[in-house]
Formats: C-alpha cells, structure tokens, sequence
C-alpha cells in the first residue's frame, strides 16, 4: 500500500520541506534574540566591574555635596537647628527668605544704616536682618529694633588696603553660603539702598539668581545683539555677539540650591586668594561658560526690572527729567551704585519719592561730575 505522503508528484515532501524551514527559522530567531539578550548582559556585567575613568573632585565640589545632602534631608526632617544662625533665621524669616545686608562700625556711624533700615520700617519687612561684621554693630541694631546677628569674618590679607567697601563686599559670598547650606534663600542687598516698598511682593522666584543691573535702558539691561565686521573676512566678514551689562553684585536674590552654593563658593575661595572686584568675580562666575576643562556653576539669572529696582545712573540721567506724567511708578528699592555722594543722594531720593518734594534732586548732578545733566 503506498504511504499518504508519497504522492508521485512530490506534494508531500514539499509540505514537510516547508515545515521544517519554518521551525529551523523559528528556532534561529529565538538564537539571535537569546544571544542578543545574553550578549547585552554579558557587557552590563562586565561595564560594572570596569573602572570608569577617574574624576577629579575638588575639595569645593565635596564640600557642596556634602552641604546640598543636609540641606536636603534636614529639611524634610525639621531637626533640631543645626547652629546660633540657623536657630535666629528660623525665628526672624520662618519661610526660608531673608532680605541681609552686610554692615560694620563706620556704615553705622556716617549714619548711612540708619536711612536704609528705615526702608525695613516703613514696609514691614520682618524678615530682614544686619549681617554685623563687629559688636558695636550689633548694638547699634538692637537698640533701634533691627535685627541682626555678629558674623565672626574678617577681611582676607589680599584685600587690607584695597578700601573698605570693597574689602567688606568681598566678605559677602562666603556669608552667603552659610545661608544657602542652611536652606535659606537670601535678598542680598548693599546698605546704599532706599527701600519702598517690600522687594519680597515683587520677585518672580524662576531663576537662580534675580538681580539688579547695571543698566540704565532696555538695551543695556536686558540685552542686544550686536554686530563685528572684519573686512579681511571677505564673505565672513560679519558676525554677531550678545551684550549687556554686568549685574550688580549689591542687589540680588539667590535660591538655596546646589548651583548657587556652588557659585558662592567658588567666589568665597576666589576672594579669599584673589586681589579681585567683587562684582567683575560675581560676573565671571555666572557668564563665563564652559570650555575644556572649565565647567561654569550654570546658574540661571533673571535680570530685576530697571524701574523697579533702580540704580542711581537710571535715576538721574534720566527718569527724573521726564514729566511726571511720564516717569515710572514708585520704585521698589532705588540704589545709589553709581554716585560717590551716597549718603547725601538717598536721603534726597526719600524726600523725591515719599515726601512730594520734586526739587530734592535738583542740586546733583547726573554724574559724579559738575553740571553734568543727563
């Protein structure tokens, strides 16, 4: 009897021809996707003994690791404080914002500390503190009702003789990491300053940094594209570059987080070595960008709104020679940067805003110079 598969045409063995093709490709499939799975943990097993190539961590980066963990996990735990600081910023500024100012015994005897404490008066602003580089300081504030606390620094070899403001500005980025390793975000502000109105209501609180410019319109504040031309370039001749001014280093806010303690503390180390300006180091840090073997802090900066947060360029050279009708609202904080005159201009800036008087400026000059208007 001839068997049902052994047809003369051949049909059968065709069939079974094809059944075998199907199961060997089938059965190569799963081989190439076991070795592909076997061979990917081969390599993940073998990555994970391999050493990887060596970093070199600085002894500033261990440190900043080691500040943003506690900032983190005393944070959410809401120990016990951690020092004398920790303990008065909890008191005074209990939402984890403080509006500081660094300060010692000459500021307060030229009177300069009592004009800008006044702006803490007249707004309210509890949440506002002396940071008193010695005890007479100290004194000075308790027994006007300001708060304040004894900061235990004095100023580094490189910058005696250099000129006390300076040499007390520089002091201010190694207080400020104090701050943000406590998980306080600070208003860092200079004592040539008139305050009028709460600077807290008038943050936007998206950036790293907040600050005031240097600036004095829209292009020189917030920022211009510009044009080079080099001829010998024949058809790359033109190129483009951005340009603003710098910020200034007497007037911003700084979010507690890693990139700002990261920032504060190189500047720290900087100045504690470097016969350096403060704010053309603020400026470095914060702009510069990376490049080989230089990683910036990668901060993000918003510049403050030049009306708000005036400096003393914008006010004289320009907005007080417009018609009223024409000048902006009362401003927030007013800073006497660019004026050696200080003390004189913000108390006249006072009267202007908040007594009526529209001739209080009038005796000064727009710069520093005689008879220099605008």
């Amino acid at each position: 009897m001839r068997r049902i598969d052994d047809d003369s045409s051949g049909k059968g063995k065709d069939a079974k021809s094809k059944t075998r093709f199907r199961v060997l490709g089938t059965l190569y499939l799963v081989g190439i996707c076991l070795g592909v799975i076997v061979a990917e943990r081969i390599y993940v097993l073998k990555r994970a003994v391999i050493p990887r190539p060596r970093q070199l961590v600085s002894s500033i980066e261990q440190r900043i690791e080691s500040a943003m963990h506690n900032i983190g996990h005393h944070h959410a735990a809401q120990g016990p404080p951690r020092n004398d600081l920790e303990a008065y910023l909890r008191r005074i500024a209990p939402q984890r914002e403080v509006l500081a100012c660094v300060a010692n015994e000459n500021i307060v005897k030229n009177g300069m500390v009592e004009t800008y404490t006044q702006g803490y008066k007249r707004n309210n602003i509890t949440n506002s503190m002396i940071l008193a580089l010695d005890q007479y300081t100290v004194d000075w504030c308790h027994a006007n009702g300001v708060n304040a606390y004894l900061m235990n620094m004095s100023i580094a070899e490189v910058h005696k003789g250099t000129g006390d403001n300076h040499a007390v500005s520089a002091l201010k980025f190694g207080i400020l990491t104090k701050f943000i390793e406590l998980g306080w975000s600070v208003l860092l502000s200079d004592v040539d300053i008139c305050i009028f109105q709460n600077p807290f209501e008038h943050l936007y609180r998206d950036s790293d940094i907040e600050g005031q410019t240097d600036g004095f319109d829209e292009h020189t504040a917030y920022g211009s594209i510009e044009g080079f031309d080099d001829p010998s370039m024949g058809w790359g001749r033109y190129a483009q570059y951005y340009k603003h001014f710098n910020m200034n280093s007497g007037l911003f806010y700084v979010m507690a987080n890693n990139r700002t303690l990261e920032m504060m503390t190189r500047l720290a180390d900087r100045l504690a070595r470097e016969r350096h300006w403060d704010q053309t180091a603020y400026n470095e840090e914060m702009f510069f960008l990376s490049h080989g073997s230089y990683k910036s802090p990668q901060v993000s900066v918003r510049v403050m709104e030049i009306d708000k947060f005036m400096n003393s360029k914008r006010l004289f050279k320009d907005i007080r020679h417009r018609p009223k009708g024409q000048q902006p609202p009362l401003p927030v904080m007013v800073h006497i940067n660019y004026h050696p005159d200080k003390h004189d201009r913000m108390k006249a800036v006072v009267k202007y805003f908040l007594e009526g008087d529209e001739h209080a400026l009038d005796r000064f000059p727009g710069g520093s110079e005689p008879n220099t208007r605008r």
